[in-house]
């Protein structure tokens, strides 16, 4: 069986840049319960850092730029993110400037000094990531005593999709991505000497009229580039059948779409 470690490390980052910077100016439309979880991430913030300094991870459009710098008034942001075209939005809706600035950068490799930032910030990027790597990366750069904010989808998001996917074409394609699960995460986090001090779990279940809108709504946000793997069905049969499959799931509220979030805030071991 495939690992996570061996999925991810094959991940074309170049690939994901490309399908996120196409998705930029749609983003933010599209994109509620990434908000939502971002905020709820941000609700999780010490009153204070150790550093004014402070960076976000995958920062997209950059949505809640204004929201952290009031958090900490006196901090200064480095906004990262792989795609050049989700930070030249971010620009163009005056998101970035001189307490947030744009940084075109891989999570993996920083090009960052050592503990240089009181806080690391990232809410719905680092799946893209070898979770190892990423937390490594993360407490490589925080100073001693320095803040981790992370908000992650997990292994089984996404299942209704999946198992549609599979229902419809019959084979073992990969249709969505693998995502690292919660042991993963835990793992990193002890491994680069980060200390979890809330973690939290929720599921978030969004409803879709019909397949087709939630398609459009993938699209829409660059969640549907899958590595290794296809990303859609070909042919009117093929499409139908997936109609088929999800119909067979649908609610009151319509047809459901599951999310498993993870929610963590931990500090950097300090020194001594």
């Amino acid at each position: 069986m495939t690992s996570i470690a061996d999925t991810s490390s094959l991940m074309d980052k170049a690939a994901v840049s490309d399908r996120f910077g196409r998705a930029a100016p749609s983003y933010d439309a599209h994109a509620g319960l990434q908000l939502a979880c971002a905020l709820s991430l941000l609700d999780m913030a010490p009153a204070e850092l150790p550093d004014s300094r402070a960076l976000e991870l995958g920062c997209a459009t950059a949505p809640l730029a204004r929201r952290q710098q009031s958090r900490w008034p006196d901090s200064r942001w480095l906004a990262v993110d792989l795609s050049p075209s989700m930070l030249a939005e971010a620009r163009a809706r005056g998101r970035t400037g001189e307490r947030f600035q744009p940084l075109c950068a891989d999570a993996e490799r920083l090009p960052l000094a050592d503990a240089g930032l009181g806080l690391v910030y990232s809410s719905f990027a680092l799946q893209w990531c070898l979770p190892e790597r990423a937390m490594a990366e993360a407490a490589r750069v925080l100073v001693p005593s320095g803040h981790l904010l992370l908000a992650v989808p997990l292994a089984g998001s996404l299942h209704e999709l999946r198992d549609s996917w599979a229902a419809a074409d019959g084979t073992r394609r990969p249709r969505l991505n693998r995502l690292p699960a919660e042991t993963d995460w835990r793992r990193a986090l002890e491994g680069a000497g980060l200390f979890p001090q809330q973690w939290r779990r929720m599921a978030f279940t969004e409803h879709y009229p019909d397949v087709r809108t939630l398609v459009r709504a993938f699209k829409a946000t660059g969640v549907d580039h899958v590595q290794g793997g296809a990303t859609g069905l070909t042919g009117k049969a093929a499409w139908r059948a997936l109609c088929d499959a999800y119909e067979a799931r649908r609610q009151p509220a319509g047809l459901p779409l599951t999310w498993d979030v993870l929610f963590v805030e931990a500090i950097k071991e300090p020194h001594g």
